[in-house]
């Protein structure tokens, strides 16, 4: 990924590209990425220091720590408009500037999050909310059922571009690298007047969708949504919507609740 892309997916996992700040915690790391990218074309990956645009000649941590370490390699970094993020090179450790939009392998780092969802939920803290990924064959009303009577919640709502981002990497999992039966996801969209108004289950505003196009369709007789999650189906992530059958059985869905 560029090194934007690869910090909003940080951002999907409740953190930020890493940030270093000592000698020790820098060879670690390098040493850590040139064990674990050994398919990666690329001999460095993407670290969170970016060129500081409001202070000429200054590097900045997109985790808005302090920069208080650095480890340059000879000539770096060059403060060219044309390489503006920083790399690590996993061999020695040294950093160089590079073109943001280059594509390479990257490390987050994560803060540990406090237990506040059950166990097999996963906390989302971009909506303080709790995510549980269902993987058994269900026709939409029973997934809902499901959702409210077994795990105290409804099917997934969605509100933004990052909480789509996230419920598609939770999904995709589950899902096959096709445009098959086993890429759908149910969530919790559905009409009752021929597609001309959308409703959450959970009773939050339709505020945010992402439909394929000529989506929706079939008024009348496809009034629930799903996503489809296979990367070459859709060729991106996050996922697209369509509408189905409420009575289709999907291989899995999301459940969402309150922590």
């Amino acid at each position: 990924m560029n090194w934007f892309a690869a910090d909003q997916k940080c951002t999907t996992l409740s953190g930020s590209l890493i940030s270093l700040h000592d000698m020790l915690e820098n060879q670690y790391i390098s040493g850590e990425a040139g064990s674990i990218f050994t398919d990666s074309a690329n001999s460095d990956f993407w670290i969170g220091a970016i060129y500081n645009s409001l202070s000429p000649g200054k590097w900045s941590w997109i985790d808005k720590t302090p920069f208080d370490f650095t480890d340059w390699d000879i000539k770096q970094p060059q403060n060219t408009s044309d390489s503006l993020c920083a790399s690590a090179i996993m061999n020695g450790a040294k950093w160089q500037s590079i073109n943001c939009f280059e594509q390479k392998p990257f490390v987050c780092l994560v803060k540990s999050q406090p237990s506040i969802c059950p166990n097999g939920w996963t906390y989302f803290n971009y909506t303080n909310s709790c995510y549980k990924v269902i993987v058994k064959g269900s026709n939409w009303f029973d997934a809902e059922l499901s959702c409210e009577k077994e795990e105290d919640s409804h099917l997934i709502s969605i509100h933004s571009y990052e909480e789509f981002v996230f419920a598609t990497e939770l999904a995709h999992p589950y899902s096959t690298n096709d445009c098959s039966w086993a890429a759908q996801t149910w969530i919790g969209l559905s009409t009752n007047d021929d597609n001309v108004h959308w409703e959450w289950t959970d009773g939050t505003p339709y505020d945010y969708t992402k439909w394929a196009p000529n989506e929706p369709n079939n008024p009348g007789n496809e009034n629930c949504g799903q996503m489809l999650t296979s990367i070459p189906c859709t060729g991106q992530l996050p996922a697209v919507l369509y509408n189905n059958p409420c009575n289709r059985i999907m291989p899995n869905y999301i459940c969402k609740k309150a922590p």
